[in-house]
């Protein structure tokens, strides 16, 4: 049985740099933290951190990347039963606002990076590809059999979501993030919900004009 305990000692060691390198990531920028600030921070030797993550490069983009899949964790973005997509789109939007409020600093680190001159390439492409990931997770569960959701709207939900974020943080946040959420909430609730009649009328108006001929 030592080895299993030994494999989780390493996870836990793992998640806990992840954590610290995100806080200071937040605090400092990205182009500011060192090694020997994380060892420090995180009580775990330098040479256990090239160990775990193979550079400082490679630890902060895990440590980005992590918060995108934590965040699609919190969304809960698989399809829910007996649910439509305006229902599952009331449920995404109330995690949004539960995640960012409980961790108001995650997209910051994320943005952070993004804009950053100094993040390598890599560390960019794996944002990106993280970020296509919530797109289409998004896309796919607000889609129904046959109704599939366009990818350009799922782009600009999650972009909105982002936009929202960023005026709630630039605010004092004494108002809660489902306040500036409220209005692209009904947007795109009210979107999906018009969604299926306009459709069915579309198809039953060019039914009757075929059967007309």
């Amino acid at each position: 049985m030592p080895a299993p305990a030994k494999n989780r000692r390493g996870l836990e060691t793992r998640e806990r740099v992840l954590e610290v390198t995100r806080e200071l990531i937040g605090t400092h920028g990205y182009a500011e933290v060192t090694l020997d600030q994380i060892s420090a921070a995180a009580s775990v030797a330098k040479s256990s951190l090239l160990w775990h993550f193979g550079s400082k490069e490679m630890l902060l983009a895990e440590a980005a990347t992590s918060m995108f899949r934590e965040f699609g964790q919190e969304l809960g973005l698989e399809p829910h039963a007996g649910k439509t997509p305006a229902q599952r789109l009331e449920n995404v939007f109330d995690e949004v606002a539960a995640y960012f409020a409980a961790n108001p600093e995650a997209k910051g680190v994320v943005l952070a990076l993004l804009f950053s001159g100094s993040v390598p390439a890599s560390v960019r492409e794996e944002i990106r590809r993280s970020w296509d990931a919530h797109v289409q997770a998004l896309a796919e569960a607000l889609s129904e059999p046959g109704q599939p959701l366009p990818a350009a709207m799922a782009r600009l939900m999650v972009a909105t979501i982002h936009g929202c974020y960023c005026h709630w943080y630039a605010s004092d946040r004494s108002e809660p993030m489902a306040s500036f959420l409220a209005p692209a909430r009904e947007l795109f609730s009210g979107w999906l919900r018009g969604r299926e009649p306009h459709e069915a009328e579309g198809k039953a108006g060019s039914t009757r004009r075929r059967s007309s001929r």
